[in-house]
């Protein structure tokens, strides 16, 4: 999926009139692009129409061109406040994988990066301080959108959650945590299956590759499909033995062969299984459908 086409799904009110080729950025900015298209959905709600023009990269950071029409003039103002920030943001997060980055020039060329981005494709950048307004009083270390980010050797360092699942919370509850089985956790075996702490934030690319928590960061590994991932989960239960690195739960990618395991061990009801089985089914139905 595009950025466009997953933005003007989540935002079908902000104009984006289905133009293929109004963003014209790469995907590490996605997440500033929900922060800002977020507080401007929010904004519109008090009436008036808001059109997006395009958002493309500018000397090296974001910017991004709208347009208002029969809004109060603080909605008006709200909006253009979202817009600079999501600006200011762009200059300390890489535009490739969303992690904290910095301008480097690349023979002439800006483009923000993080220190893995910064020797690719463009050749070795090289970095330098961006064109910042000094009376401008945003500061990315104030800003938890910024700082939740990790860096490469943070990232690289992070413990790893293979076959994760967000466990959502109802309005009004708890934040939403993460289950999965663990390796590199200090406070868990590698291999044993648990649940992390509340969420602080999670990255916006698709797959995301990091969530940070109340207590750490973590590195997402597979993410299966909830009706797959529940059949894997009781295979491996029923195994009775933690999950080796690098092995999928349930011991392989055969899922027929599973529910034949749970069937026979006679440690799950039936009915359990009949429901879980079902799932499956339409969950892949549902998936080929999508496929086209």
């Amino acid at each position: 999926m595009s950025l466009i086409t997953g933005l003007s799904d989540r935002y079908p009110h902000l104009g984006f009139d289905g133009r293929p080729l109004a963003i014209e950025c790469d995907d590490g900015w996605l997440g500033i692009l929900h922060a800002f298209f977020a507080d401007a959905d929010k904004s519109m709600g008090a009436g008036g129409t808001f059109t997006l023009l395009q958002v493309r990269e500018t000397m090296g950071g974001l910017r991004i061109h709208y347009a208002t029409a029969e809004v109060e003039s603080d909605v008006g103002r709200a909006i253009a406040d979202a817009c600079r920030q999501g600006s200011a943001r762009s200059f300390h997060i890489c535009e490739v994988c969303g992690r904290r980055g910095r301008l480097h020039s690349f023979h002439g060329l800006r483009k923000v990066v993080c220190s893995e981005h910064a020797d690719g494709e463009l050749d070795k950048g090289v970095p330098f301080e961006g064109p910042f307004n000094a009376h401008d009083p945003y500061s990315p270390e104030a800003d938890p959108f910024v700082g939740a980010r990790p860096t490469v050797a943070e990232f690289d360092a992070a413990p790893i959650i293979e076959a994760w699942l967000i466990e959502e919370q109802g309005e009004g509850g708890p934040r939403p945590w993460l289950y999965g089985w663990f390796f590199g956790q200090p406070d868990i075996s590698d291999g044993d299956h648990g649940h992390t702490s509340p969420i602080v934030q999670m990255d916006d690319m698709a797959p995301p590759r990091w969530v940070r928590t109340d207590s750490r960061l973590y590195r997402l590994g597979i993410y299966y499909p909830p009706a797959e991932r529940e059949i894997r989960y009781w295979a491996q239960k029923q195994a009775r033995r933690p999950l080796a690195h690098g092995e999928p739960p349930g011991g392989s990618n055969d899922i027929e062969a599973m529910l034949i395991f749970l069937r026979s061990s006679g440690r799950l009801r039936s009915t359990k299984i009949d429901r879980m089985e079902q799932a499956y089914r339409e969950e892949q139905e549902r998936h080929k459908l999508s496929r086209g």
